[in-house]
């Protein structure tokens, strides 16, 4: 496993998407990925308050207390999200700290480890946000905040008034970010942030690590592998497609033939292996072997995944 240091802590660079679980995702087959996970070294969960409201937050602290894990693994989960289905903005302290209460009840937990706004309302001055978010830090009810779906701009912004005034900064970052080269115009939910130049050259100049989500593109490469370009659903053809995505699926492609490894793990290396911004990939699992294929990418030298990099 790779590791990257926040603060005191060594989180593993490979996270692992909690989404489903309890909902698509039965919690014996939960429990089932959770384990094997931990047993192949890693340590960071991703969830979040509106994942099956709340369903993901409980089979996760269920698992846990099951377990003994508490004290093994680290825990990110998001507050903030807009209400559904008005899609009304949620970012007040009253809205936040009652996601925030949520979570540690379903998590059973006394804290997180990370916490992250899961939007951003930028009709609000960051002067309104990062108090908030500085109180959960000094209440001990999260070792660290990110940033959720807000712009390199608006975490820099954040950044700056909380470091003038003695407050807690964002240590992280959550977009959309995979191998292919997403068409953001296309993106079923304009709300979110996608990984395009001027948010990497942007992570590139402010360091701040980014767990990327989607980090498979949904199984695009396989797709690909199995049925050709044409296989593709609109939906996925309309997101992903374009010059750059064919030219890095005819590498990942031809690296699977000569190692029999799986393009959607081939396709992690764009992530782990650029040494421009340090990329925590979040994986989207449905089980054991589909998190053992997802581990390949750890299988191959770096000079090899330097190679899809060129």
């Amino acid at each position: 496993m790779l590791y990257t240091d926040f603060g005191s802590h060594r989180f593993s660079r490979l996270s692992l998407g909690t989404a489903p679980f309890g909902t698509a995702i039965s919690r014996d087959t939960a429990f089932e990925i959770m384990d094997k996970y931990l047993d192949m070294g890693g340590n960071l969960l991703d969830t979040a308050a509106v994942y099956g409201f709340g369903t993901s937050e409980k089979t996760i602290g269920e698992w846990m207390t099951s377990r003994g894990t508490r004290h093994r693994v680290f825990i990110s989960t998001k507050g903030g999200h807009p209400a559904m289905p008005s899609w009304e903005k949620r970012i007040t302290e009253a809205d936040i700290r009652a996601d925030m209460e949520a979570s540690l009840r379903h998590l059973n937990a006394d804290y997180t480890d990370i916490y992250f706004l899961h939007r951003d309302d930028e009709d609000l001055p960051v002067s309104e946000i990062m108090p908030i978010l500085d109180r959960f830090v000094r209440e001990g009810k999260t070792r660290y905040i990110g940033a959720s779906n807000w712009t390199v701009k608006r975490i820099n912004e954040a950044n700056a008034f909380a470091k003038e005034n003695g407050l807690t900064e964002f240590s992280v970052s959550q977009i959309m970010w995979n191998g292919a080269c997403i068409n953001k115009d296309k993106v079923y939910d304009q709300t979110l942030v996608v990984m395009d130049e001027t948010q990497y050259e942007g992570y590139v100049d402010n360091r701040l690590p980014v767990m990327a989500y989607t980090s498979q593109a949904q199984g695009l490469f396989s797709h690909i592998q199995k049925g050709g370009y044409d296989s593709l659903s609109e939906s996925m053809a309309a997101t992903y497609m374009n010059d750059t995505t064919r030219r890095r699926a005819d590498i990942i492609l031809s690296v699977a033939r000569e190692t029999g490894l799986s393009p959607t793990a081939l396709s992690l290396a764009y992530l782990l292996y650029d040494h421009r911004v340090d990329a925590l990939p979040i994986l989207g699992i449905s089980g054991v072997a589909r998190l053992e294929e997802a581990m390949q990418v750890l299988e191959l030298p770096e000079d090899t995944f330097m190679a899809l990099l060129s």
